[in-house]
């Protein structure tokens, strides 16, 4: 079998830049919307049932198509898919400036979950560049893509709709387009022609090879800890702007600038101090140091009567989900296997796209209980994640810089264990 990322050209991975800059623009367009859902949802009508409902929508949809994007760029290449997600976006975008009714509206919104789902092929695009040792920290590229997106975009959503009703989506629109035909032009493709035409052949087995994969015990703890970590930082998305108001009598700009703190925070943890880290420390202690500033930082919210100190819980928070997250991702992407990494990737998202789904649901029930209760029900799930990554060497994990076993281990029926870290 082929093996991609290990023997990655320079002139691939000095592309890196180049995707990082595609999943920026596509996620500065959905934060651009997201603000201004509830508003528009709220002007035609709907209830706070369906207000929640086209929130989710967008997670749910990702929740079905991640895997099939995934699978499908392994089978057609990593750079079709992510201009044909960027396309579908930009219709999805176009829909939502001209939607004249909640039920456009809400068609909008499965549309840009659909086109929004490619990130796992993105991240499948670093993993196919990067050695496997290099993969956590390149793979901070996207989470750092997320928190400027989610910072500058939601700024950007409330100055063009003081324009008009159209303008955010429209923008959002252009951008999409814009990125698509970036894409085409400077990005090249990472997996050989002939790398995707033995894959072709066994694409039809998509949901065996997908089995063969979750066979493997680390991959199934990796995404298990994925979805853990991921549902406890959902819990400040619907709760963080009315804790804000309930607690510190903050108005909408003062709950963004909470958001665009915490933003900001991750995406520095994530594309810079991430890529130093993991070299030195791997990725599994990397994890475990994360979660001691993930659950402190969600109990000090949890108590914070000041707002130095609610800073301080949302920057210890920035800091333990900037380090668990890429971690998480370089981690699956190294167990996985070669032919199915992809896949596996958009299973990935998936798992994340159902965390999005139970924290924040999770979250507003518990909010109804106090204030603070979200924060500590996250704080408990983190430390039960925190707990996981403590005993998931029981198995083990490839040793940093050599082959991963789980490339070879749905080819060879002698291969009964994985190689045992260096670091157990």
């Amino acid at each position: 079998m082929t093996t991609a990322s290990p023997d990655a050209s320079p002139s691939q991975r000095s592309r890196l830049p180049v995707l990082f800059l595609t999943v920026l623009v596509d996620l500065i367009g959905f934060g651009i919307v997201l603000p201004l859902l509830p508003l528009y949802a709220d002007g035609f009508g709907a209830d706070g049932a369906a207000i929640g409902l086209l929130v989710t929508i967008y997670a749910v949809a990702q929740f079905f198509m991640a895997p099939l994007w995934g699978r499908l760029s392994d089978h057609y290449g990593r750079k079709p898919i992510l201009i044909l997600g960027l396309v579908g976006s930009s219709i999805a975008y176009v829909v939502f400036a001209f939607s004249q009714s909640f039920l456009w509206l809400f068609a909008s919104r499965v549309m840009a979950g659909i086109g929004g789902s490619t990130i796992p092929v993105a991240e499948a695009y670093i993993a196919d560049v990067s050695p496997p040792e290099k993969r956590a920290g390149n793979m901070g590229l996207i989470g750092a893509a997320f928190g400027l997106g989610f910072t500058i975009g939601p700024a950007l959503g409330g100055i063009l709709g003081s324009i008009s009703f159209e303008a955010p989506g429209l923008f959002a629109a252009g951008l999409c387009a814009l990125n698509a035909l970036a894409a085409l032009a400077l990005l090249p493709e990472t997996l050989p022609r002939e790398q995707r035409a033995a894959r072709a052949r066994t694409f039809r087995y998509t949901v065996d090879g997908l089995r063969r994969a979750f066979r493997l015990p680390d991959l199934r703890r990796a995404l298990i800890l994925y979805f853990l970590f991921t549902t406890a930082f959902a819990v400040i998305q619907p709760t963080l702007s009315l804790f804000g108001a309930a607690r510190f009598d903050f108005d909408a700009r003062q709950a963004g600038y909470l958001f665009a703190f915490l933003g900001l925070l991750s995406a520095v943890m994530q594309g810079a101090l991430v890529r130093r880290l993991v070299p030195r420390l791997g990725e599994l202690r990397l994890i475990r140091m994360s979660g001691v500033p993930f659950v402190a930082g969600l109990i000090l919210i949890s108590l914070s009567g000041s707002v130095p100190v609610l800073l301080m819980g949302l920057a210890l928070l920035a800091i333990g989900y900037g380090g668990a997250l890429p971690s998480l991702l370089g981690l699956i992407s190294r167990v996985a296997p070669d032919d199915l990494r992809g896949g596996v990737l958009g299973v990935g998202q998936s798992v994340g796209s159902m965390a999005r789904i139970v924290g924040p649901a999770a979250a507003g029930i518990a909010f109804d209980i106090g204030t603070g209760v979200p924060y500590l029900m996250g704080a408990g799930i983190a430390w039960i994640a925190s707990l996981g990554a403590l005993t998931f060497l029981s198995v083990g994990i490839p040793s940093r810089g050599r082959p991963t076993a789980s490339a070879t281990a749905g080819h060879d029926p002698h291969a009964s264990r994985q190689e045992r870290s260096s670091e157990a």
